[in-house]
Order: C-alpha cells, then sequence, then structure tokens
C-alpha cells in the first residue's frame, strides 16, 4: 500500500478543521459575509501538502482549477497535483499530471520542474528509455537552467542502472565540458574514478562454478563464496552418493537404483545453484559498485 493510499484512509481531521478556521475567522468582505478566494484554496491545498497530506492536497488543488478557471495560478496547481502524487509514491499518475501540465501551460515557471520531476517518475517505474530521454532534452532545451546539470547527472544514473556505462561516462563528462565550475564538480570526477572500477569488476563464472559442482559436488558454491551451501551441498549429495555405492557393491541394485534416483535432483540442484550463486555474487558487486556512483553523486540532486 503506498503512502498515497494510507493518507486516504487515515485523514488529518485536525487539519481539515484548522484549515478551514482560516478561511472564517480571517478573510471577510465588509457586510461581514466569507470571502473566498482562489489563494485562500491555493493556502488550504499547501496546508496539507506541508502536512504530508497528499491525496487531500490534490483534492483541493482540483477544487481550485473547477471554482478559479479563470484564474492566473493554475499552472501552480496542475503543479501541485503532480507534486502531491510525487511524493505520494503514485509515480505513474504523477508523471501525467506533470505532462499534462507542461503541455497546457509551456510557458510556466513551474514547466521546467515539472519536466525534471516527470524524469524521476519514468525512472521511479522503471521506464528507463523515457526516463533518459526526458532528462536529455531538458539539459539540451535548457542548458542554462539550475535543472540542467541535475538532469544530466540524473540522466546518466539512468544509463547506469541500464547496465550502459558508457552512455552513463558520456553524460558525466559532458557534465565537465559544460560546468566546471559546478558546485558538484568533485562528486562528478569521483563517479567516473568509480565507473573506471566498475567497468573492470571482478566476475565469478556461471559455467565454471556449475562445472565445478558437477565434479565435486559443493566445490563451486565454495568458488562463489557461498560457504554454507557448498558445506551442505557436499554432505547431502555425499550422502546419497555413498548410499547409491554401497548398493551397488553389495548387489542390492534396487535400493542403489532408488537411492540415486531420490538423489539424482540434490545432484542436478547443486549444479544449478552453483552456477546461481556465481550470478548472484557478480550481481551484489555490480549494484555494490552503482550504489556508490548513486550515493557520490546524490548531493547534485539537491536544490
Amino acid at each position: 500500500m503506498s503512502p498515497l493510499t494510507r493518507r486516504l484512509l487515515l485523514p488529518s481531521f485536525p487539519l481539515f478543521f484548522l484549515s478551514f478556521l482560516s478561511v472564517f475567522s480571517t478573510l471577510h468582505a465588509e457586510d461581514n459575509s466569507i470571502l473566498f478566494t482562489g489563494d485562500v484554496q491555493l493556502r488550504i491545498a499547501d496546508a496539507f501538502m506541508e502536512e504530508g497530506e497528499y491525496y487531500r492536497a490534490i483534492t483541493e488543488f482540483k477544487k481550485y482549477l473547477i471554482l478559479f478557471t479563470d484564474s492566473g495560478r493554475a499552472d501552480y496547481a496542475s503543479f501541485g497535483i503532480g507534486m502531491a502524487y510525487y511524493k505520494g509514491e503514485e509515480y505513474g499518475a504523477a508523471a501525467r499530471s506533470f505532462s499534462s501540465m507542461r503541455e497546457k501551460y509551456p510557458e510556466s515557471a513551474h514547466a521546467l520542474p515539472a519536466r525534471y520531476h516527470e524524469g524521476f517518475c519514468r525512472w521511479k517505474l522503471k521506464e528507463y528509455e523515457k526516463a533518459r530521454g526526458t532528462f536529455e532534452a531538458l539539459a539540451e532545451d535548457h542548458p542554462e537552467s539550475g535543472y540542467a546539470p541535475r538532469a544530466l547527472a540524473a540522466s546518466s544514473l539512468v544509463a547506469l542502472d541500464e547496465d550502459k556505462p558508457d552512455i552513463c561516462r558520456a553524460g558525466l563528462e559532458r557534465f565537465l565540458d559544460r560546468y566546471p565550475g559546478h558546485h558538484g564538480i568533485k562528486n562528478v570526477k569521483e563517479a567516473l574514478t568509480l565507473l573506471d572500477r566498475y567497468q573492470d569488476l571482478p566476475r565469478k563464472s556461471p559455467f565454471l562454478a556449475g562445472f565445478m559442482s558437477a565434479i565435486l559436488p559443493g566445490s563451486g558454491y565454495m568458488y562463489a563464496e557461498h560457504y554454507g551451501d557448498g558445506v551442505t551441498a557436499f554432505l547431502i549429495n555425499g550422502l546419497f552418493i555413498a548410499g547409491a555405492a554401497t548398493g551397488f557393491h553389495q548387489e542390492n541394485y534396487a535400493v542403489g537404483t532408488i537411492v540415486a534416483g531420490i538423489g539424482l535432483p540434490f545432484y542436478f540442484g547443486n549444479i544449478y545453484g552453483s552456477a546461481n550463486a556465481a550470478n548472484k555474487w557478480n550481481l551484489g558487486v555490480r549494484n555494490e559498485n552503482i550504489g556508490k556512483i548513486h550515493l557520490t553523486l546524490s548531493t547534485l540532486f539537491e536544490p
């Protein structure tokens, strides 16, 4: 269940009450009638956003768009809807909201941050090509904006998540060329150094691991540094092999055949498991290095 859905199930009645108190107690016309304005409606929506009541914020922003169609802040309300979805981890709805906002208000001051956050939504949804395309287009179309260097760094990380280190490197090198005075230049250089290591990471061969375990059960696990699994595979397969061998040696072929038949799946499982353990080892080393690169560049995304 997403945080946005949880907010729907657990409404904040005190905030709702206080928000309307502020409306009724502070703004009145001369005849003491209530003056409900667009600014008040946006204040209510913003208050819900600040409290993390994202579902209610979306409702209030949408009310604003319905009640104040001729206002000059419809772009802000539309952007607010996207941000509420984004903070509520409803990334699909957020991406659609940001895209719609940019189409309706292309000249808005909020169009650029909407594009930037849309890229992050696509990234969260693992729509890597769309995310990278969004970030790269932003960096090319608005190279002088504060979002451009962040978009370049983000597109590089997306490429890394796609296991495309060459594209990642090209993006980071473009960052160095375009923004030599940027405060994050040191981090980018450090990320490039880590990227060199990424391309030369140690690797365990799944084929070799499987072959080793076919010759000596459990040895492939040992090779992949899964020592506990290696010992277990060796003992289990050793017992079955010993039992089958004893049966055949004593000319008790029925017993030997049954024991061998029962042990055969364990033997093949030991081969498959060893190859899989090598793959997991490779993935763990890769993810560890990627995590370091992500962490190194994370400061660039701070405003």
